[in-house]
């Protein structure tokens, strides 16, 4: 008998399902779609697959996810039809004379005029948690995506950027009188908070109000783009991000402690819940490809 929990044979049934009809594995976010939940769940749960030897994939490689196991062990589908969409440019009015319109492959993006090297910590983490990224000039809503991405995150929650005495929210946390306290940042970008608060500019970023993650955000330093690299990018980080609903940073310590320990009594039940996890874990390449996949609307 295979070791997985249901939610895991799920995710291997879709998987399986998919390749066997499609001739290849699915992406990570034809996953998220049929599964239900936001690419970075995927993402720790192929995580998960890959260190109990179900799967195996490349990093950073989309499409490369092989089943370990016998096809015997994988429960059936039962999640409704699987389509895949083909996206794919096309000439309309072939002429050998003119410019071929560009392709996805050729296509080329006009790269920023400034690279901005952000660093991410999370509050109260020993040893840290931090990521250090660079992008080019983007608003607060984008920035917000990124971080979530780079740390691990799955924007399953509220957040709000604190910069100074200001808070400022997406609009929508506006709605129906939430987070009266805060203002809208639609419109803001890092290069206007750099005109307004200098080039040591420094922030506040907080992250789901019940467990209460707070970051330091610290923009470290400006610099011209680098041919040939796609942005934005993660550069490096220390240590995986802690569970969505672990409790905030002394709930995930006492995670932690419960789950090193097999005789604690809620040792189980964290083993249940999440099944193994690496405190050091963490691939710059990964947080890379989910910054420049994007995450889900919130």
């Amino acid at each position: 008998m295979a070791d997985f929990t249901p939610t895991q044979g799920r995710y291997l049934s879709y998987i399986h399902a998919y390749t066997a009809g499609f001739g290849l594995p699915p992406a990570e976010s034809e996953i998220a779609e049929a599964i239900g939940v936001s690419p970075p769940s995927v993402n720790q749960m192929m995580k998960m697959l890959q260190k109990k030897g179900l799967i195996h994939r490349e990093p950073g490689v989309p499409r490369s996810i092989q089943i370990l196991i016998d096809e015997s062990l994988i429960p059936k589908w039962s999640g409704g039809k699987i389509t895949r969409v083909v996206r794919e440019w096309v000439m309309t009015n072939p002429d050998t004379k003119k410019q071929a319109r560009p392709t996805l492959a050729n296509k080329k993006h006009k790269p920023p005029a400034e690279i901005y090297v952000i660093k991410i910590t999370l509050s109260g983490s020993k040893p840290p948690i931090w990521r250090r990224i660079e992008t080019g000039d983007v608003s607060l809503a984008k920035l917000h995506e990124l971080i979530q991405a780079a740390m691990g995150w799955t924007n399953s929650h509220l957040h709000q950027f604190v910069i100074g005495e200001a808070c400022y929210v997406d609009p929508r946390g506006l709605e129906h009188g939430m987070m009266e306290w805060a203002q809208s940042y639609s419109g803001i970008t890092i290069a206007k908070l750099v005109a307004m608060q200098g080039a040591k500019l420094k922030m506040q970023y907080d992250y789901d109000f019940g467990d209460g993650w707070e970051h330091k955000i610290v923009l470290e330093k400006i610099v011209v783009p680098k041919p040939d690299v796609t942005y934005p990018r993660c550069t490096a980080g220390k240590n995986a991000c802690p569970p969505e609903d672990v409790g905030g940073i002394w709930g995930y310590y006492e995670y932690l402690e419960a789950l090193s320990n097999p005789k604690h009594p809620e040792h189980e039940e964290h083993m249940q819940w999440s099944g193994p996890f690496d405190a050091t874990e963490f691939d710059n390449l990964e947080a890379t490809h989910l910054m420049q996949t994007g995450m889900p609307s919130w």
